[in-house]
């Protein structure tokens, strides 16, 4: 059983300025509120084959990830794979696309699959709610980053984390 999460907004600025910032995942702990530390000496984008680590606390659990990229389409596409310490698996997707207003339509999927019976359960008790709140949380960070808005977790988004 895996489970997807869906989440897409759009950020007026140009798609290659999305594409860089978002697929460069030194800048994830700027925009996403899951990520922790990056372990990696690629300032730039992630292209196919690199592998980097992370530290991440999704849905309220710590873990540890091994990331490979497994496709890097310049502007339209890009999809990063992890094995997690807990045994889970995940891939991330994202895609770019000129929206009517001029700007980016960024849309992030994330699959993942969950290695045993309690996690699966607990997935669909709090982990599933938790971590799609942290996906929707992402791209308004994202979007607040790309206009050149503060990096920095605001209270607000401290409090609907500890909410959901």
């Amino acid at each position: 059983m895996s489970t997807h999460i869906y989440n897409a907004i759009e950020i007026q600025v140009p798609i290659q300025q999305v594409f860089d910032y978002a697929c460069a995942p030194a800048h994830w702990p700027d925009w996403h509120p899951s990520s922790l530390k990056l372990y990696t000496s690629n300032a730039g984008t992630a292209d196919v084959g690199s592998s980097f680590e992370e530290d991440v606390r999704a849905g309220g659990r710590t873990g540890h990830l091994i990331w490979t990229v497994t496709e890097c389409d310049n502007t339209r596409r890009w999809t990063g794979r992890a094995k997690v310490d807990n045994g889970a698996s995940l891939t991330v997707t994202y895609q770019f696309s000129a929206s009517a207003s001029g700007g980016t339509l960024f849309e992030r999927h994330l699959h993942y699959v969950l290695p045993n019976l309690a996690l699966k359960i607990l997935n669909v008790l709090v982990l599933r709610r938790r971590i799609t709140a942290e996906s929707a949380l992402s791209l308004q960070r994202l979007q607040t980053v790309l206009h050149g808005g503060s990096r920095a977790v605001p209270v607000d988004d401290k409090r609907l984390l500890a909410n959901a």
